[in-house]
């Protein structure tokens, strides 16, 4: 495989010492400097404040500054969710120089300290050092104790490639055991970063001989896992850093894929649906609970009116993931506002404390031609999120659009298209189209984000497509009839 090398392992004393060189596809210094410069942009333009981080009209209360100004010298924040406490402390800031952040985070008995120092020079990064450490809750205090350093000195790694220092490096210290690795760059060839890794485990303290002869037992061993994980991070890298380099600092996610799926006719759709609706109406309540499986995992009563008429309101139950289990998962409220098979029909649904709430509505069950549902969540500190869809079913027997969606956070959202492109022997094609934005000071995250993760995202939302493309084609040619269809999919429900 292209970018492996021949890995070399030494025994020094209680250290074991292994080497491996590598060719990576070079990141461009621009990108980086765009990237962290957006970071920095993120962070200076958050609003938070004494009464808490400002997420659109919303306050969430448990993050907030508790001393000086925002991103001064001496600023001090704090975070609280349950028994986790982080506090924050920022002693010098300067964006085109030198900067320091320190965070405690507290919880149950564990402590975790960690100080990241950045230097800048104007927009250009030249060093990020992190340390850190960990101290475990009692008894033993001691054997859980850990502490790191990790080293990007960016400027070197880019103006001095074949020098003997490791511009990357990572040390983590235990009591009985450290381990440290160093990335050093040597003479590009091909156009590719020629890397040597170097990576030295030793024991300390009164265990360093048992250390030294576990090392030379198991040094082939230990080479072999060194190996592999390097050759995979290599290929990890080769395969989406030149995308994230073509790609570059954007301030929007773009997504597109298309996937085949067996067509239906619209009368089989539209006596699906018709058969559905009247099969609904049929469902069978003994003491206004719903008549279904005792294997299943729900609970449908019945609290006001008559089954499926105007008027009627339910309560969905689910039961707990397991017998064991702590989760109280929330009933759903669910209220008929309308159900005609030749006419409109609209379900609304809530959580008790209203945290959760959406509805759906359907133009005709006979001859549907649209549909609409619309959802709100804020059970997330309070930070609403709206989401709402439309599928216009003339249009798809038609044009070929079907589906228009979109979800919206204070600080950004985005927006799904299905349409049909192609009709051909017995098979649509279908173009999935979505976008995401940032507003404010998220737009500099989601630009990020693109560069970072756009590639396995865009993996992500191509997988999930096919996943549905694949279910859809082993069910729909299997259905049989409409009629078959829609009972099977009752079954499904009583039976779940």
């Amino acid at each position: 495989m292209a970018g492996t090398g021949t890995p070399r392992a030494e025994r020094l004393g209680g250290m074991g010492r292994y080497r491996r060189d590598v060719e990576i596809a070079p990141f461009p210094r621009d990108l980086l400097d765009q990237v962290v410069g957006a970071l920095l942009d993120a962070v200076e333009e958050a609003p938070i404040t004494e009464s808490g981080f400002e997420f659109g009209d919303e306050i969430i209360e448990d993050v907030r500054l508790v001393e000086g100004r925002h991103l001064a010298a001496g600023a001090r924040y704090r975070g609280e969710e349950g028994d986790l406490t982080v506090d924050v402390h920022v002693p010098v800031w300067n964006r085109a120089g030198e900067s320091r952040i320190e965070v405690t985070g507290v919880s149950g008995g564990h402590t975790v300290n960690v100080r990241l120092d950045l230097h800048m020079s104007g927009e250009r990064l030249q060093s990020v050092r992190i340390t850190g450490d960990y101290q475990g809750p009692k008894p033993f205090r001691g054997l859980r104790r850990v502490r790191w350093e990790g080293n990007l000195r960016a400027e070197e790694w880019w103006a001095a490639p074949d020098a003997k220092t490791s511009p990357i490096s990572l040390r983590v210290v235990h009591r009985f055991a450290s381990a440290e690795m160093g990335i050093a760059r040597r003479k590009d060839k091909h156009g590719r970063w020629s890397l040597r890794t170097t990576t030295r485990l030793a024991g300390r303290s009164l265990l360093w001989p048992i250390a030294a002869v576990w090392l030379a037992a198991n040094r082939s061993r230990i080479l072999r896992k060194l190996d592999e994980g390097l050759a995979q991070a290599a290929s990890a890298w080769n395969a989406e850093v030149p995308r994230m380099a073509k790609r570059g600092l954007q301030e929007r996610l773009e997504f597109e894929h298309r996937i085949s799926l067996k067509a239906v006719s619209r009368e089989w759709a539209e006596t699906y649906v018709a058969e559905l609706h009247q099969g609904t109406e049929g469902l069978v309540f003994d003491k206004r609970h719903l008549f279904k499986s005792p294997e299943s995992t729900y609970d449908v009563q019945l609290l006001k009116g008559k089954h499926i008429r105007p008027g009627a309101r339910y309560r969905i139950t689910l039961a707990p993931k397991t017998s064991t289990s702590k989760d109280e998962r929330k009933p759903l409220d669910v209220h008929v506002a309308a159900w005609e098979l030749d006419g409109p029909n609209r379900i609304e649904f809530a959580r008790e404390d209203e945290a959760q709430a959406g509805w759906v509505e359907i133009d005709s069950a006979r001859r549907p031609t649209l549909v609409r549902a619309g959802f709100t969540d804020t059970s997330t500190s309070g930070i609403p999120v709206t989401a709402a869809a439309e599928a216009d079913l003339q249009r798809w027997w038609s044009t070929g659009s079907l589906l228009n969606g979109t979800v919206e956070i204070p600080v950004g959202g985005a927006t799904l298209a299905v349409e049909r492109v192609a009709d051909e022997d017995g098979q649509w094609t279908v173009a999935i189209t979505a976008v995401v934005e940032g507003r404010a000071w998220a737009r500099h995250l989601v630009a990020v984000a693109g560069v970072l993760s756009g590639p396995a995202l865009k993996q992500s939302f191509r997988e999930t497509a096919d996943a549905f493309a694949e279910q859809w084609n082993i069910v729909v040619p299997s259905a049989g009839t409409a009629e078959d269809a829609a009972d099977a999919t009752l079954s499904a429900i009583l039976e779940r």
